[in-house]
C-alpha cells in the first residue's frame, strides 16, 4: 500500500467523510465531508496518524 492509499484509508475511517480523492499531479487530497460531523482538524489528525503508522511525519495543511 502506497502513501496516498494509506492516508486515504485513514481519512475514510472518520464518520462523516463523503469522498476522498488524491490528485497525483498536484500530490494533494480533495476531501468532501459533512460539516456537521467532521472538522478540518479531524482530517488533519487522520493524515498525521497515517504518517506515524508508516514511520513518517506528515505536516498536513488546509489549502481551500
Amino acid at each position: 500500500m502506497g502513501c496516498p492509499d494509506a492516508v486515504s484509508d485513514e481519512i475514510k475511517r472518520i464518520p462523516g467523510i463523503i469522498r476522498v480523492e488524491f490528485d497525483p499531479e498536484t500530490r494533494r487530497f480533495h476531501v468532501e465531508f459533512h460539516k456537521r460531523f467532521v472538522t478540518p482538524e479531524n482530517i488533519l489528525a487522520a493524515v498525521w496518524q497515517a504518517g506515524r503508522k508508516m514511520g513518517k511525519e506528515y505536516l498536513p495543511r488546509i489549502l481551500d
